[in-house]
């Protein structure tokens, strides 16, 4: 058996743990990040041209880790949201003086990530590791890999997503809601300049939303596209051929980004949200979507994550300079009362906004046209929301 120690064990290779690992290794803290997969294989990573939004709290906290110069150049920023209501009965128009969020591709995202930490002495990766079991003592948690490697650390942070294997393990209670809905995820070419806009159209059964990507082909323009809908209606959609696919999705954008073609990474999920009971054991901790997730409706929920990882990263801070155990229950309890209300209204407010403009009761459609109005005419309720999106005051 071949013993490791180190400071803080993280498991999942995501993008919270990679974002996580360099920023803990800038406050001095050794690291070991594991994965059941190799997060490094270069083909892996190019095959994932996924979209991401992040919040312009995130890029705030992202330029504080010097993160955020390396990641630029590959985003694409968003000036303007349109929100739509339906027919265009009524719209909201969101914009700023400044860039209010961006997007970027996962493989640039992860590449840069992976550069950041590869220039790290005190990260390690440990690639295709799969544990099975995990023993606590008084000082340090012991993970045990399959593979003959026992790593003791202070805190074991679990950032392996949705179907955490670490929540599992310590049988962590949580709370989901099944929408019957699924999300079809597509990036795809255009033939109207998208001008740094997002589009959010509410579609009768859920919303369809458009995000401006960066094309290094100059004569396209490109974009990602999230779309909620009964799960029955996806299926059946996809079994149709792409071209008709591609009609039928044009039909609903075609005013705003005019002809699509060249339609790539075209992927269906289910739509689901859960919030766990608490986000800790004794000396572990769950971040991101092993903690929680929320309906996309809002595109908020990397961001979540990210507003876990900032909390998480204060907390590790203040007990790195006062000299305390930061994996014991009181100090983990401490960061779990900190993000619980965040995570649990955020959950509140996507899960109501996606039963109000998936509604089909007529009194209901009146009554959000009145609010799409309101909204658009008081400058300073649009402001707020602008703000809250951008994340500047979390």
């Amino acid at each position: 058996m071949t013993k490791k120690r180190t400071d803080i064990t993280i498991l999942g290779g995501g993008l919270i743990g990679l974002c996580l690992a360099p920023i803990l290794a800038q406050l001095n803290f050794k690291i070991i990040l594991l994965d059941k997969e190799n997060i490094t294989k270069k083909k892996s990573i190019e095959k994932d041209s996924r979209t991401v939004a992040i919040s312009l709290g995130t890029k705030v906290f992202l330029e504080k880790y010097n993160i955020w110069k390396d990641l630029y150049k590959y985003t694409q920023p968003i000036d303007r949201i349109q929100v739509l209501n339906r027919n265009e009965e009524s719209n909201i128009d969101f914009s700023n003086n400044i860039e209010m969020g961006y997007i970027i591709e996962h493989k640039n995202f992860k590449n840069v990530l992976l550069k950041k930490i590869k220039s790290q002495r005190n990260i390690e990766i440990l690639n295709n590791k799969k544990i099975f079991k995990i023993d606590n003592s008084n000082n340090f948690i012991s993970t045990f890999i399959k593979d003959g490697v026992e790593i003791n650390s202070k805190l074991l942070i679990g950032a392996d997503g949705k179907n955490s294997f670490l929540r599992s393990y310590y049988n962590i209670p949580f709370y989901k809601i099944n929408y019957n809905q699924s999300a079809i995820v597509m990036n795809f070419n255009h033939s109207k300049n998208h001008f740094n806009t997002a589009y959010e159209i509410f579609l009768p059964n859920g919303p369809l939303a458009t995000l401006p990507m960066k094309n290094y082909n100059k004569k396209n323009f490109k974009s990602s596209l999230i779309w909620s809908e009964k799960s029955s209606y996806v299926n059946k959609l996809l079994s149709l051929e792409t071209n008709i696919i591609q009609d039928i999705i044009e039909e609903k954008i075609s005013k705003y980004l005019g002809n699509i073609n060249n339609i790539e990474s075209l992927k269906k999920f289910p739509l689901s949200a859960h919030i766990c009971r608490k986000f800790y054991d004794e000396r572990v901790v769950l971040l991101g979507d092993s903690a929680h997730s929320i309906h996309p409706i809002a595109g908020q929920g990397w961001n979540l994550g990210m507003r876990d990882v900032k909390n998480l990263i204060e907390f590790l801070e203040d007990s790195k300079n006062y000299g305390l155990d930061f994996g014991s229950k009181l100090f983990l309890k401490e960061y779990n009362d900190s993000r619980f209300a965040d995570v649990s209204s955020m959950l509140f407010i996507t899960h109501n906004l996606n039963k109000i403009f998936s509604s089909k009761s007529s009194f209901i459609n009146k009554i959000r046209s009145i609010g799409f109005d309101y909204i658009n005419n008081k400058e300073k309720i649009n402001k707020s929301l602008v703000d809250y999106a951008m994340g500047v005051n979390l």
